[in-house]
């Protein structure tokens, strides 16, 4: 039977239990400080450009109704109702963005207040999903029992529309931080993806998407009559959007179960411990806890003397990782020799 000796260290039972006010000024319990925010704590070029896409929304929404009521324009109301959506969607992205932040310090959370991010973008894929179930089936309705067009009045609310969320795209796609200097290996850059932002991006090219189809649509049923073009391009619109959708929500959802890592991701972790001498990974687990943010639980067979610390100096290149726990094994029992030729046998 392998013997297997794990790395603790105890005082006798005659021995008094250290307190934790140690007068001593070299005590480690002075000097080590484990930062609590998991890196969001501070206010992000993200926040700042979905805060302002918001207020733009808002104040577009809040022009179309007034405008709409003061020329009796239904198409201008209509928009304007419509922005209110987005307004709601961009918001509720900002907030989470502000929750996260305001919460970042809060040890209730106990791995941190990045998932609210996650929660967020997870509500409003399914907002969005909802929305194109109605969009679907208006466009049914309009195929079925087509209705006169206003085209001209309709087409200059398009217009608007796209000006305004073409706007607010590039505000967003402007706003996300890139890293570099660590290893992009496939599936590398999903894991880093701030799934709040991309719901509140996806939500302002959904309604770009639909505001181009209008416009074609319009122009046909203007220029020739073709009023079946119009809920017939929402029709293939809405099943691009929905697919949209549905991502997202399967992205997010995996987050919020603490679904592991993508594999790429956790053997270039492996990799890391591994390259300890005399090491192999017998178990471990990586999970996102927020945007840029994962926790890292494993167990290590070592055939020489390493500590827990060895480990996660090897991770220092990983600034992502926040509170590595490292369970040591030393195995005395083994030749370190059979060890390199297993581990090079495996890699083949």
């Amino acid at each position: 039977m392998l013997k297997i000796n794990v790395i603790t260290e105890q005082t006798s039972g005659n021995e008094p239990m250290p307190k934790s006010s140690s007068p001593n000024p070299n005590c480690i319990a002075g000097q080590v400080c484990y930062q609590h925010d998991f890196g969001h704590g501070k206010l992000s070029k993200a926040e700042r450009r979905t805060l302002i896409a918001t207020v733009l929304t808002l104040l577009t929404m809040i022009a179309e109704i007034f405008g709409g009521w003061l020329t009796g324009s239904m198409a201008l109301l209509a928009d304007g109702v419509h922005m209110g959506g987005h307004t709601v969607a961009l918001g509720l992205a900002a907030g989470a963005y502000y929750l996260t932040r305001h919460h970042a310090e809060n040890r209730r959370f106990s791995l941190g207040s990045g998932k609210i991010g996650d929660l967020a973008a997870y509500t409003s894929a399914l907002l969005l999903g909802l929305s194109v179930i109605w969009l679907v089936y208006e466009s049914i309705q309009r195929l079925l029992n087509p209705t006169i067009l206003h085209a001209r009045e309709a087409l200059l609310v398009a217009i608007i529309g796209l000006i305004v969320n073409l706007l607010c795209a590039w505000l967003l796609t402007g706003s996300q931080d890139h890293q570099h200097g660590h290893d992009h290996a496939a599936g590398h850059n999903h894991a880093h993806q701030d799934h709040n932002l991309r719901a509140a991006l996806v939500h302002v090219i959904a309604d770009a998407v639909t505001s181009v189809a209008a416009i074609i649509g319009l122009i046909a049923a203007w220029a020739w009559g073709w009023n079946w073009l119009d809920p017939l391009i929402a029709l293939v619109a809405s099943v691009v959007i929905l697919r949209w959708a549905a991502v997202l929500v399967y992205q997010t959802g995996a987050i919020l179960l603490d679904a592991e890592a993508p594999e790429a991701m956790r053997e270039q972790v492996r990799q890391r411990l591994e390259s300890v001498p005399d090491s192999e990974v017998i178990d471990l687990h990586l999970w996102s806890v927020g945007q840029k943010s994962w926790i890292l639980v494993a167990a290590v067979v070592c055939h020489s003397e390493a500590t827990p610390a060895d480990y996660k100096n090897s991770l220092t290149d990983m600034p992502q990782i926040h509170h590595p726990v490292i369970e040591v094994l030393i195995c005395r029992e083994c030749d370190p020799a059979q060890i390199h030729t297993h581990q090079t046998r495996n890699s083949l």
